[in-house]
């Protein structure tokens, strides 16, 4: 066991969700998020929009693939024949 703030908690659980190939949406993770934290007495305002935030910021950064795979590749354009 370990001491996680609300973010590690929501990064960890969709990375979780993720892994395991269960689709759950922002709006039942935030849910689970809320109610881990209702259970040691600490209220949080954890909203699905937040956790759309840290999926998005998760893919910036690499740490998720999901759906949004990046939309981009190297190549040399002189290369290309039309």
């Amino acid at each position: 066991m370990s001491k996680m703030n609300v973010g590690q908690v929501c990064r960890t659980l969709i990375l979780k969700a993720e892994q395991t190939g269960r689709a759950i949406s922002n709006e039942d993770l935030a849910a689970k998020v809320v109610g881990l934290f209702e259970e040691h007495g600490i209220t949080v305002k954890t909203s699905a929009a937040c956790i759309a935030w840290y999926k998005s910021d998760m893919r910036k950064k690499g740490e998720l693939i999901g759906k949004s795979q990046p939309k981009s590749i190297e190549l040399d354009l002189d290369e290309v024949e039309l």
